[in-house]
Parts: C-alpha cells; structure tokens; sequence
C-alpha cells in the first residue's frame, strides 16, 4: 500500500505541475497579447505625434515664407502713398510749365525773373522724377499712335478720325505712373474711333 500512495503522490504533482504551466502559459499569451496591443497603441501614438510634428514645422515654415514675401512687398511698395502723393504735384508741374511762355527771352526784366521760375520749376520737377525713377516709379507717357493697353491706359473719350487707325491713342490727357509692376495711376487718353459716314 505504501508503494502505491507513494507512486501516486508524484502523478499528482506532475499533474498540478503540468496545470500550474498551462494556466501560466495562457496567461503569457494573455499577457504578450496586452503587451502587443499595448505597444500598437503607442506606435499609433508616435506615428500621430511625428505627424503632428511635421505639421506644425510646415506650417511654421509656410508662415515664415508668407511674412517673408510681406516684407519683401512693403520694402519695395512701401512708397507707394507717398508716391501717388507726389504725383498730384508733378502734375501742377507740368500744367504751370505747359502755361507759362516759351519766348520769354525777348520781353522785359520781368519777363526774365519769370524765365528764372519757369526754369526753376523746370529744374525740380526733374529732380522729383529722378527720385521717382531711384524708388522704382516709372511714368507711363504713351505717345500718339500708340496701341491702347486697357492695363496702364484709360480711355476717357473716342476721338472719330482718320489720322489713326481705330484703338490708337490720338491724345494724351494725363500721364500715368507705376511702382516696379504695380499700377499706381493709369494714363488718361483719347482713343481714335473711326469715322463713320453719313449716308
């Protein structure tokens, strides 16, 4: 009898010692199962965060580029008030000098300081277009004959005539002025139409 009990004794303990192992290795699974999952969870999370991260630099660096170009846009259209300022003055410039008489040699002393103020306006309002043309400002003086472009010329009233083909200016009312490429003040003009015949 004591043989027997003994031989049992050891299968019971191979037994709960094989159960003792499945019920652990099914926890491992279970485990490594939470542990895969739970490192899938984190992967996701980093991936997101790099994206997140890639994000946010692109658009820093988008924001850079635009407050780049803003800058670049001031500088060089900055003067563009004081420039559509100045070309009221420019033209009273020319309104006085196309006014005042151009023979004024032959007459009197009068007549001579009034030559020295035609000259002197003459003089600064050279000097005013030499400032412009150093910021970039460019006047548009179209000359007679010239193909009317709707982008740096407005039309303010058809002249009928045969001297021009239809779509020509004819006639220039006001000079027009530009920043670089941007368009400060369109040049005033007549555009020839033509002629129509009366039946």
């Amino acid at each position: 009898m004591t043989k027997k009990n003994e031989v049992e004794e050891p299968k019971l303990e191979d037994e709960n010692m094989k159960e003792n192992n499945e019920k652990e290795e099914l926890t491992n699974v279970d485990s490594q199962e939470e542990v895969l999952s739970e490192v899938d969870k984190l992967k996701e999370e980093l991936l997101d965060a790099q994206d997140a991260k890639l994000r946010a630099l692109a658009e820093v660096e988008n924001m850079r580029r635009r407050m780049e170009k803003e800058k670049q846009e001031n500088a060089r259209y900055g003067p563009s008030n004081l420039a559509k300022g100045l070309i009221t003055i420019l033209d009273n410039f020319d309104r006085a000098l196309a006014a005042s008489p151009k023979d004024v040699e032959k007459k009197k002393d009068i007549e001579k300081n009034y030559l020295s103020l035609h000259q002197g306006v003459e003089l600064t309002l050279k000097d005013i277009s030499v400032v412009f043309k150093q910021n970039g400002i460019e006047i548009i003086n179209p000359g007679k004959g010239d193909i009317f472009d709707h982008n740096i010329h407005q039309a303010m009233l058809e002249v009928p005539t045969n001297d021009y083909k239809p779509g020509q200016i004819c006639e220039v009312l006001q000079a027009g002025y530009k920043i670089f490429d941007r368009l400060l003040r369109p040049a005033m003009v007549g555009v020839s139409k033509e002629v129509v015949k009366k039946k």
